[in-house]
């Protein structure tokens, strides 16, 4: 396994909430990088130059984005001279943002889960030629169409002859789980347009993980200011799987691969599952963002990161670590412990293993979080709140994965 940086990219930006009127690709880079946007898509083609110390931040035509279901020739790639690391925010006018970490090239996969709430929405970005597409709907209540064809639960949409850069987009009025197979590495992002939350509505995406790097056994953190967390485990086979939090009663979503449970005084805990299992938790401060949950396998030792620009947020961060490997972080060359105050623990019972979890506030724009021993990893989730519109954000800052290869 190795690090969330990279020097190639493939990115789709599926339809939001409603028109679009930002769109930010944030670029943070471990030395000096020329980082090449390249699409077949008018007005993405460009190359800019990506300082170590500040990041970049590039604005794309609001058109790159997907509005309808179909086919298109809208995804992006993104080449660098060094390794960098890529983050994406859509934002709309209607009052709605979210974003997504991105993947280096060589960790797509051919095999992903779905997972996303009501109105749900998926896009797929294809890189090699010829590229057979299979969509298995392994529960819905909702439906999704395809050429004039209807695919609800059990059926398989498959879609042949996809052409390298290719995008497409799919979507339903309910929720729509399934399970994504591929004759080629492809991109998959799932979400939805429209979160039907109890606070405001929200666009809610993310870059899935692809199955074969899904754990057992997950640290879920606390969120600032949360009032309700829903989180919500996916497997591949919906018959004999179960998840156990101690203390907390986990919720099978009737006869299928759904678990929901919430949970509202912002406490870490540890999920556990007895098959490999997609953990994604929906957020909600007045709007809902939602955020995968790395396993601690896939922590990094390094992170740097830029805040989103879209509008007005407050930001956070939460990090998740060992305790007794708590004192080497750094931030913003600041010892951890000027944040003590906010730190919350829990043990796992299996190891007896103590992890801390701190949250913290940041100020807008560039962030270096990194543990002072190179063998030291820990988890980093970044979100944020509007502070005057009833928005926000969240997503992994970095997620190690294994290559297509391995």
């Amino acid at each position: 396994m190795t690090g969330h940086y990279g020097k190639e990219f493939l990115i789709a930006f599926p339809k939001s909430k409603g028109p679009v009127s930002k769109v930010q690709v944030l670029i943070t880079a471990k030395e000096d990088a020329f980082v090449v946007f390249e699409s077949f898509h008018p007005g993405v083609n460009n190359t800019y130059q990506v300082s170590a110390d500040a990041g970049k931040e590039v604005s794309l035509p609001v058109s790159v984005v997907m509005d309808t279901d179909g086919i298109f020739r809208k995804a992006v790639t993104i080449r660098a001279s060094h390794l960098i690391s890529v983050h994406c925010v859509i934002q709309c006018d209607c009052i709605a943002a979210e974003g997504f970490l991105v993947y280096p090239k060589q960790f797509l996969g051919t095999k992903y889960l779905l997972s996303n709430s009501d109105f749900a929405n998926i896009a797929i970005a294809s890189q090699h030629k010829n590229t057979t597409i299979n969509l298995t709907v392994l529960s819905s209540p909702s439906y999704i169409t395809w050429k004039g064809t209807n695919y609800t639960e059990n059926d398989v949409l498959r879609i042949e002859q996809v052409d390298d850069y290719q995008t497409f987009q799919l979507s339903a009025n309910g929720y729509l789980f399934g399970l994504v197979e591929s004759t080629n590495p492809i991109a998959v992002l799932s979400g939805s347009s429209s979160d039907a939350s109890m606070f405001e509505p929200n666009s809610v995406m993310e870059y899935m993980i692809p199955v074969k790097n899904l754990d057992f056994k997950y640290i879920i953190p606390n969120f600032a200011d949360s009032q309700q967390e829903t989180y919500q485990f996916q497997f591949q086979d919906h018959k004999s799987n179960n998840v156990s939090i101690p203390g907390i009663d986990v919720l099978r979503g009737g006869a299928t691969d759904l678990f929901y449970y919430a949970f509202g005084n912002q406490l870490p805990c540890i999920a556990k599952a007895n098959e490999v299992v997609m953990p994604v938790v929906f957020s909600s401060y007045e709007s809902t963002f939602m955020t995968l949950v790395p396993s601690k396998e896939q922590y990094s030792n390094d992170y740097r990161f830029l805040t989103p620009t879209t509008s007005q947020f407050r930001h956070y961060f939460v990090i998740t670590i060992k305790a007794y490997q708590i004192n080497g972080i750094l931030i913003d060359n600041n010892a951890i412990q000027k944040y003590q105050n906010s730190m919350k623990s829990v043990t796992d019972v299996d190891t007896s293993d103590e992890y801390i979890t701190v949250t913290i506030e940041v100020t807008p724009g560039f962030h270096h979080i990194y543990h002072t021993d190179p063998d030291v990893t820990f988890g980093l989730i970044l979100y944020g709140y509007g502070t005057s519109e009833r928005i926000s954000y969240g997503y992994p800052a970095g997620i190690r994965l294994r290559d297509t290869a391995a």
